[in-house]
């Protein structure tokens, strides 16, 4: 039977790769994300082999991801409040979303996720949860984030850890832009919802 005789409608075969892409990447258990002192080159670790090779560009709040497969994403700021994965070709497949004037809540969103990156009370602490349960944490070395040790509890997407990297790494620079300390306003009556669904607040 036919996509349109079964009432579907078929799903565009960019929007099917990036899904894939988003899947494809994934983290599970202990990873880290390193720096050496006062440097802009970053590396994501886990069980001794370079997952990701990152060089954050601070004065345009943009940091550059470099795969094994030679492979690039950009995580660059997209209006107020908003952080974008962008692939080679421009496309983005995940975004992180400012939630409270504190900084210290995130929407982290994609086709196929919706978390929250939320703020524990104890310093350098934070937690990627769905619905209030964490999925993952992590956790800053007592002088900076030049270290960040991470956790996941179950599979999660590369990007999501690499958007809350980005967002708390630096806590002194704003994640996307001066005007990005101004969280984005969800709309009136607005369900909160976990798992996948389009992004709330998207523009062209």
């Amino acid at each position: 039977m036919s996509s349109s005789a079964a009432g579907l409608v078929p799903i565009p075969p960019a929007t099917v790769a990036l899904m894939d892409r988003v899947k494809r990447q994934m983290l599970v258990g202990e990873f880290e994300l390193t720096s050496p002192w006062f440097s802009n080159q970053w590396q994501l670790i886990q069980d001794g082999n370079q997952l990701a090779q990152i060089e954050r560009l601070g004065r345009v709040y943009v940091s550059i991801v470099t795969l094994p497969d030679e492979s690039r994403w950009a995580l660059a700021p997209h209006g107020q409040g908003v952080v974008r994965v962008v692939d080679a070709n421009g496309d983005e497949f995940a975004r992180i979303t400012r939630r409270s004037w504190a900084g210290r809540r995130w929407d982290l969103t994609s086709m196929i996720y919706h978390y929250e990156l939320v703020s524990e009370p104890r310093p350098r602490a934070w937690n990627i949860s769905i619905g209030g349960s964490p999925v993952a944490a992590f956790r800053g070395s007592l002088v900076s984030y030049n270290n960040v040790r991470g956790r996941s509890m179950v599979a999660v997407p590369m990007s999501a850890v690499l958007l809350s990297w980005h967002v708390i790494a630096r806590p002194w620079e704003a994640a996307a832009e001066p005007r990005g300390l101004v969280p984005v306003r969800e709309p009136d009556g607005e369900r909160r919802r976990m798992g996948p669904q389009p992004y709330p607040e998207a523009t062209p």
